[in-house]
Order: C-alpha cells, then structure tokens, then sequence
C-alpha cells in the first residue's frame, strides 16, 4: 500500500477500482456525501451526465459509479467504482469530492480516501488531516499522464460549499445555490473497448471462514479496505450513446498490483461494473437514498478479499465482446468456443423500451423473453456443444446492447445482504450457508432461482438444483440451503425485486 500526503501522486493499475470516502464510525459526526466529476481536457464537465453521486449513480459509459455504503472495522465508507479501460479518450480527469450538509469537514474524524482492486488490496491511501470550516472538499483525482492513468491527492476545500466547487468545474449553480450541469449534451460517447473478464458487482465480498475473534483496533498503517457495499449493479438505457461497434477485443493491459487481468483463476481478477438508478438527478442536497445495509463479512476488524477465481480455472477464458443496435438483427458472436463449453454470460441493455427476445436460432428455449426491469439483465448462454462461434436472433422496438462475458464474470455473492432486479447470476465461493430469498413482482410473473455445480465445464450446462419456483406474481419469501463453493446461484426467470441475504452457517 502507497500512503501518500497532499499534493503527492501515485500510478494506479488499469482495472477496474473501487475508491472509499471513509471516516471513523463516530456517532453525531456530519455525514459525508462522496460524487466524481468527469472531466475533459478543459478541466470541465461536459453535461450532467458527468456528475455521478448517489441520486445519479451512472455515468453513461459504465466506467464510473456509486456502489452505496459500507461500514466495519470502526469505519463507515461511501464507495465508488472506476473503470479506467471504459472512460473515452476525451476524458482527462476523474474527480472525487465530497460534501457536508450537517456540519463542516473540519468535524468529520478521521477523513480518508482510499483507493483499493477489486480483490480488496489497498493501492493508495490518503487522509485529509488539515480540514476546517469547509463544506466541500476536493479529496484527490485521477489524471492521464503518459498513456497511464495516477492519483493524485488534492485536498482542496470549499467554504461556499458544494456550489462552489461545482462551479469550478464547469457546473453551472442555479438561484438558490442548487448546482445543474451545463444545457449543453454530453459529447457523443465513443466506441467503449471492452475490458477485461471481470467478476460482480457487486460488491458483497465471499470471505473464507474464520474463527470467531475479539474486536480489533486497525493497524498503524491506516485503515483496512471495507467490504459491505449494498447497492446493486444494473445500466439505465442511454439514448445519447452511439451504438457500440461490435464485436472489438481490447488489448489486455500490464497487471497492476495484485491485479490479474483477462484471464480467469487468480484472485484479483476484475469485477464487472454494472451500474444503476435513473440519470439526469440534481445534485446531492441532503437527499439520501435508501441503502440495502450490507454486513462486513467475517469476524469485527477483519477484512477478507474478494472471491477468489480459481473455480474458473478450467473454464473458456476471453475479452468481452459488446454488441448494440436497433429493433430485429442477427449477430454473430465470432468465438472459438470449445467442445461441450460451460455457459458465458448474456449481458442485456435496452432503451426506453423494456422487452426484449433473445434466442439461439433453432432452440427452443429463448435466452431473454421478458421484460427488464432497469433495462437491464444478466442470463446464461449455453454455446453449441460443437463449439464454435454461434449466432443470435435479437428483437426489440428500440435501442439494445448486448455484452458477451466469461462465466468468471459471475456476480460475487457472500455473508450480508444483496438486493436488485431482474435476472443475475452470482458465484458462491465459501462455505456451506444459509441463503434468504426475498422477491416481489407487482406484474404477475415467474420467479425461479437456481443452483449449478460440477467437476467439469459440461456439468454447468444444465442446473443441479431448482432452489426457488414460484409463478402468478406471488411474494417469495424463503430460506434455502447453500452447499460449499465454488456454486452458481442463477435468477433464470424473473423481473422480481428481490433481496438476497447470505448466513454463514455458526461454527461448531
């Protein structure tokens, strides 16, 4: 880990990150508001699109958004996520600031920003130690230089608030101090190369078991990387993007620390960074969003990494391939799959149209045939058992983008609690537990959870147990059991809201 002072920098791999605006856990201390601001090489927002906080949690391109909250160990965190391989070339600088409306900076304890891979290694590390009467804060940024992407701490305060800062930056503040990003659109999105394998979102970390321990004071080298994050990943539509020209294999980038980039196995492999909730919100102003509350896995002061991918050793390894366009086509998704495959995963995103029919021609069973709450869905597909490329057969009435992605892309799943919509696909990798359902769908439709496991990618073809079959819309409301990982859990019918929450099962 790189501590470093105000005004410092250090590099950062590029993969995908997830940053935390942290503070001790003290009661009656002013709640910190965490957002990043896109900028170009002007040093300015291009359109409110830009601004990504918790009422607008997405920026249009996938590469930066805000995960929710987190809290262990004594600390209590706003999490952001960062792709740098997503941002377009336009843009020069991503910032990450903050905001008070209860107090001032100067009565936040133990002000930090931390930024950590997804397998929970801490790459960089920065508290904020000469905080005042501000309001706002400029915390630190991520900067371009030689083809490479730093961090920088920054630590610039504002007294005049979060308006204040906005306007620095090319947000224009309207009467009454409310901050609105300028009329003008965003410059046109382009083509987004897809990153590397990645496995979700999300953002509940599986831990190994450990034995039950004492609470524990953190460690003289700073605070540790929380876990706990609560909000869940799905992409509103964006009719301003182009079509992403499909399909287009992005160069791996070098590893960066800890780091392990498109290839399945090791931890530290990426995570896939769908984001959610509607765009074109205003600003943060004391309005909060409700949370799903996410417990830190483990016993109090310890903090375990992300899943670990050795479960996916054997499993086909390749780049993402994007895909998008409008109303029926036929595409082809050109990969050399192997003979009697495992199933990748279908990643779906509609525009302002919800449905959307996907299906493998000459099968009978459809891989989409629903409508996708958020506009969003995740599925398996099953390649030919041949190998080969294969082809899809897509229709729908408006804009949709489909992202081909390794079965290692699974969403991780661990002890706490998940919530979102919709079709997903987690990958269970701790021991035997206690799994919770919770799901309720108002339009009156199905509902089935299911589990796949095996020695061999063949066996992942098919499911091994049906774990939850409800149907007509009827509230889901269950306790099943989990079998030690590595195990898929996959939500192959639904547009349910549903709840998930993960008990280790108690220690003998």
């Amino acid at each position: 880990m790189t501590h470093i002072t105000k005004g410092a920098n250090a590099p950062v791999p590029t993969a995908p990150l997830r940053i935390a605006v942290g503070r001790h856990l003290t009661p009656g201390a002013p709640v910190v508001d965490a957002s990043a601001m896109v900028l170009d090489a002007t040093g300015k927002v291009r359109g409110d699109a830009d601004i990504v906080f918790h009422g607008q949690p997405a920026h249009p391109s996938g590469a930066v958004r805000h995960v929710g909250t987190g809290e262990g160990a004594g600390q209590l965190a706003e999490w952001l996520e960062l792709d740098l391989l997503r941002l377009e070339p336009a843009v020069q600088r991503v910032l990450i600031a903050g905001s008070c409306d209860d107090g001032t900076f100067g009565q936040v304890p133990g002000l930090y920003v931390q930024v950590t891979s997804v397998d929970g290694t801490i790459v960089t590390h920065y508290d904020i130690t000469d905080a005042s009467s501000e309001t706002a804060f400029v915390l630190g940024e991520f900067y371009r230089r030689d083809a490479a992407w730093k961090f920088r701490a920054v630590g610039q305060g504002y007294e005049s608030g979060l308006a204040g800062l906005a306007t620095d930056f090319g947000v224009v503040v309207a009467e009454g101090g409310k901050a609105t990003a300028p009329s003008a659109p965003v410059a046109p999105v382009a083509p987004v190369a897809p990153v590397a394998p990645v496995a979700p979102v999300a953002p509940v970390a599986p831990v190994a078991p450990v034995a039950p321990v004492a609470p524990v004071s953190l460690p003289a080298s700073g605070p540790q990387a929380l876990t706990g994050v609560a909000k869940t990943g799905q992409v509103p539509g964006d009719a301003t993007a182009p079509p992403v020209q499909g399909p287009a294999v992005a160069a791996a980038p070098p590893a960066g620390p800890g780091v392990a980039v498109g290839v399945p196995g090791p931890p530290g492999a990426p995570v896939p960074m769908g984001v959610s909730g509607p765009l074109g919100a205003p600003l943060p102003g004391g309005v909060s969003v409700p949370v799903a509350a996410s417990s830190l896995a483990g016993a109090p002061g310890v903090v375990a990494p992300a899943a670990s991918l050795s479960w996916g050793a054997g499993l086909f390894a390749f780049e993402p391939l994007t895909y998008s366009g409008k109303g029926a086509k036929t595409i082809t998704v050109d990969l050399p799959f192997p003979q009697d495959s495992a199933p990748v995963i279908l990643e779906a995103r509609v525009d302002q149209y919800h449905f959307l029919h996907v299906a493998i021609p000459g099968r009978s069973e459809d891989v989409f045939c629903t409508d996708l709450p958020e506009f969003y869905g995740r599925a398996l597909l099953v390649p030919p058992r041949k190998g080969g490329p294969l082809k899809l057969q897509v229709r729908q009435s408006g804009r949709w983008e489909l992202t081909v992605l390794p079965l290692t892309a699974a969403r991780p799943i661990g002890p706490g609690t998940i919530e979102g919509s919709g079709r997903e696909i987690f990958i269970h990798t701790g021991a035997t537990a206690d799994l919770k359902v919770r799901a309720t769908d108002r339009h009156s439709g199905w509902f089935q959870l299911n589990q796949y496991r095996g020695e061999t990618p063949d066996e992942l073809r098919r499911p091994d147990e049906q774990l939850v079959h409800a149907w007509n819309g009827r509230r889901v409301k269950e306790k099943v059991r989990i079998p030690d990982g590595p195990v898929l859990l996959v939500i192959d019918k639904g547009r349910h809201h549903w709840e998930f929450t993960l008990e280790p099962l108690p220690l003998r």
